[in-house]
């Protein structure tokens, strides 16, 4: 019997810490107001709901009016004895540029946040089997390893790790078509179609977006020999996640490799709003209502268990 404990945010927000995407708005208005007008000014002001999923909404910068402005700004002169044949690509250019620019903003001030988080209440631990155990966490935070005492060769941070140096993995699901459909659906229509100055400004604008993609094919492609070695894991836990589709292929990929005939799987619905997910994904992978249950970590309280 081996057990594999798949952890995604819920589980330190269980454990009190301040890891929801609203904390980070909070923080980036306590530390750091030039991130937060970036923020506003590349996705257009962002309400409560669009935070609620900050990583998704990545891809939903207003790219229809960065192409607008960089091509009135930019556009060339060709009567000008300055014109150069590098002018045709300025307004490209500077698109590429400005969102890059604001991205890198965003992700340094992420890194930043995430490295000076506090760790969890160990009242809050919850009960969990160590022995013949292995660990794969979507969470940035050494929650397993600071607040459980799991050894570090344990547990894959398929994502990164704060502290460490290395970049961490932070993207949106969007394919370059959903993207292109959201640039044109806000893009004024012309009918004489696109001169070749503003189509390179809009696939500028596509490629920019679709750079700050997760590439879970490529992650997963990485981990291939650790995801292989899971093949007589007879019981998984996921705690701590909403099931959103961007993180479908990290459990698709462990459900393909597993006996899924067998597999006993224990899930965690932390905010109490995701079973529908939570069944939906199941039903999707032939996952039988017999075979799986929700819980709720609360329940799973060493302090709880044992007062």
């Amino acid at each position: 019997m081996k057990h594999l404990y798949i952890i995604g945010n819920g589980f330190d927000m269980h454990h009190e810490m301040k890891t929801g995407y609203s904390q980070f708005r909070q923080w980036l208005e306590d530390n750091d107001m030039s991130v937060l007008c970036t923020i506003d000014e590349l996705f257009g002001g962002c309400d409560d709901e669009w935070w609620q999923h900050f990583e998704k909404n990545l891809a939903t910068a207003v790219t229809s009016e960065i192409v607008l402005e960089e091509v009135r700004e930019n556009y060339p002169d060709f009567a000008s004895d300055d014109f150069r044949d590098a002018d045709w690509y300025a307004a490209e250019y500077a698109v590429e540029n400005r969102l890059a620019d604001a991205y890198d903003e965003i992700r340094d001030a992420f890194q930043t946040w995430v490295a000076g988080l506090e760790a969890g209440n160990p009242l809050k631990k919850i009960e969990i089997i160590t022995e013949d155990s292995v660990f794969l966490t979507f969470n940035y935070t050494t929650t397993l390893e600071t607040l459980y005492e799991i050894p570090s060769d344990k547990v894959l941070h398929i994502h990164g790790k704060a502290g460490t140096g290395e970049v961490l993995v932070l993207g949106h699901g969007a394919t370059q078509k959903e993207i292109e459909e959201m640039l044109e659906s806000e893009y004024p229509e012309d009918d004489e179609g696109d001169d070749f100055i503003t189509q390179r400004a809009k696939d500028a604008a596509v490629g920019g977006v679709y750079s700050q993609r997760k590439n879970t094919d490529n992650i997963i492609s990485a981990h291939e020999a650790w995801f292989n070695s899971l093949t007589d894991v007879s019981n998984l836990y996921f705690y701590g996640h909403s099931f959103g589709e961007v993180d479908h292929p990290y459990f698709e990929k462990i459900l393909s490799v597993v006996d899924r005939n067998s597999v006993m799987i224990e899930v965690n619905d932390f905010n109490g709003e995701n079973k529908s997910a939570i069944d939906s994904f199941m039903a999707q992978s032939g996952i039988p209502e017999s075979r799986y249950s929700i819980i709720s970590l609360d329940d799973k309280m060493i302090s709880r268990r044992h007062s």
